[in-house]
């Protein structure tokens, strides 16, 4: 699925570049249509230039619009703004942004969509096409953030190799298109078979991946293999003590903390960011896309008086997630009302008489770490917690990720507990939803079973 395309070192020799606005008549013969405005002809010709997988056509027109005016006309169209909504008969594929304000599409008026025209603008917009843009001087050879740790990092572009040490973000890498670029990771909670085995479906690439260091992770990984990779950004989280280690490495290191939804939404752009226009502009329609659908859970259950209280646990049944972990706040954002809501810290340990205070209406338990259903149903001691009496205790989905962890994902999480908590009132759809999600941010076709799986 992640194909690695390789720059040839060859000079700019483009294959029938026409004058400015006409389509030469003898186009069809030469390969894949390529139509884009003047102001891009510099890097539509570099990038022609050095794609070596198929021939391309070139037509320059006066500007964007002029492109959308002719869409018919070609395989792919360059035009000047992601947002630009395109209303034609042809099929389209998603949009692709080699430069903040360069955006692109294949497209196929007769028939479907050409693995050529896909390919070369998946070129355009992964490491060697940011490599042409960068010699153009129209992408910057270096970018500076500050993350999530408060330390400013200088990350030189573009960036090929990364180590993903925090399990949680491998996950961003994945929503932001830039997989491909994964040289080890830590995925959290992917530890069983089945998760093992979606994974891989999702990305061929992962047993590499996730096998490249014996150790990787927060609270340990060997540096010394890592290093050994030769990454270009090594994604950690800012709570990981290895860090100082890590540092005499050389090589950026970008601090993660995801803990609410401000976090998340912040560590998607952050990362964006780093990765170039197309990652930031995937990871612009991730934050989107989750404002939408709190949005619309919120505009379902805002007016509700009576609200369900939920107890989060974790590994264990008498381990909670206190209110300033992320599952609390996706409880809240579900309509709901953690009991929890009060404890500081991360994961809480409780005893049975405080749940018996708290009472709750709904149990949810996380699912990894040997938690399980039985450990309240099959209880003598949990049967006189309410959930429990009224059998509302539920498992949170995962696919490959778990759904309760600051993941991308966990925005199906929250539509889920939403469903869950009052199934009569929100009508937004799980199923329906998970298969835009993985299609739009893991571009993955999820099947009817792994959807059946998660949303039941």
């Amino acid at each position: 699925m992640f194909k690695r395309w390789i720059l040839t070192a060859v000079s700019i020799v483009l294959i029938a570049i026409p004058m400015a606005g006409v389509m030469p008549a003898a186009a069809q013969d030469a390969g894949l249509n390529v139509l884009a405005p003047e102001s891009a002809r510099a890097a539509v010709e570099a990038w022609a230039g050095a794609f070596a997988d198929a021939e391309l056509a070139l037509t320059f027109v006066e500007s964007g619009a002029a492109v959308i005016a002719r869409l018919n006309e070609a395989d792919i169209v360059f035009y000047d703004d992601p947002a630009t909504e395109i209303a034609a008969d042809c099929a389209l594929s998603r949009v692709y942004v080699p430069l903040p304000d360069l955006a692109a599409r294949a497209v196929a008026c007769d028939g479907d969509l050409s693995p050529d025209a896909l390919a070369f603008l998946t070129f355009a917009v992964e490491p060697d096409g940011q490599q042409i843009a960068i010699g153009l001087g129209l992408l910057p050879a270096a970018v500076e953030i500050v993350d999530q740790g408060g330390e400013t990092v200088t990350i030189p572009q573009p960036v090929r190799r990364i180590a993903a040490a925090y399990g949680v973000g491998t996950f961003y890498v994945y929503a932001v298109g830039a997989a491909d670029r994964l040289v080890a990771a830590a995925y959290l909670a992917v530890r069983d078979e089945t998760s093992q085995a979606i994974m891989t479906r999702i990305d061929p690439d992962f047993p590499t991946i996730t096998g490249a260091v014996s150790v990787i992770g927060q609270s340990e990984t060997n540096i010394e293999e890592m290093a050994a990779l030769q990454p270009d950004l090594i994604m950690a989280a800012a709570r990981t003590g290895w860090l100082d280690t890590a540092l005499e490495l050389g090589v950026p290191i970008m601090r993660f903390e995801g803990e609410s939804p401000e976090a998340l939404k912040a560590a998607m752009t952050m990362l964006g960011a780093a990765l170039g226009p197309n990652a930031a502009y995937r990871a612009e329609q991730y934050n989107a896309y989750y404002d939408r659908v709190l949005a619309d859970i919120l505009a379902q259950t805002e007016a509700i008086e009576d609200r369900v209280s939920v107890y989060m646990s974790g590994t264990e049944a008498l381990r909670v997630a206190s209110g300033d972990m992320y599952q609390s706040m996706m409880i809240e954002a579900a309509g709901g009302v953690s009991v929890t809501a009060d404890l500081t810290g991360y994961w809480n340990d409780v005893n049975l008489e405080q749940v018996a205070v708290w009472d709750p209406e709904v149990i949810f338990f996380v699912p990894y770490g040997g938690a399980n259903a039985e450990a309240f149903t099959d209880s003598e001691e949990w049967a006189i917690i309410g959930a429990v009496q009224q059998g509302r205790v539920y498992r949170v989905p995962k696919l490959a990720g778990p759904w309760d962890a600051p993941i991308p994902d966990s925005i199906l999480g929250i539509i889920w507990m939403a469903q869950t908590l009052y199934p009569d009132l929100v009508s937004l759809d799980c199923a329906t939803e998970a298969e835009t999600f993985y299609n739009l941010f893991y571009d993955y076709a999820i099947p009817e079973d792994e959807i059946a799986m998660v949303c039941g």
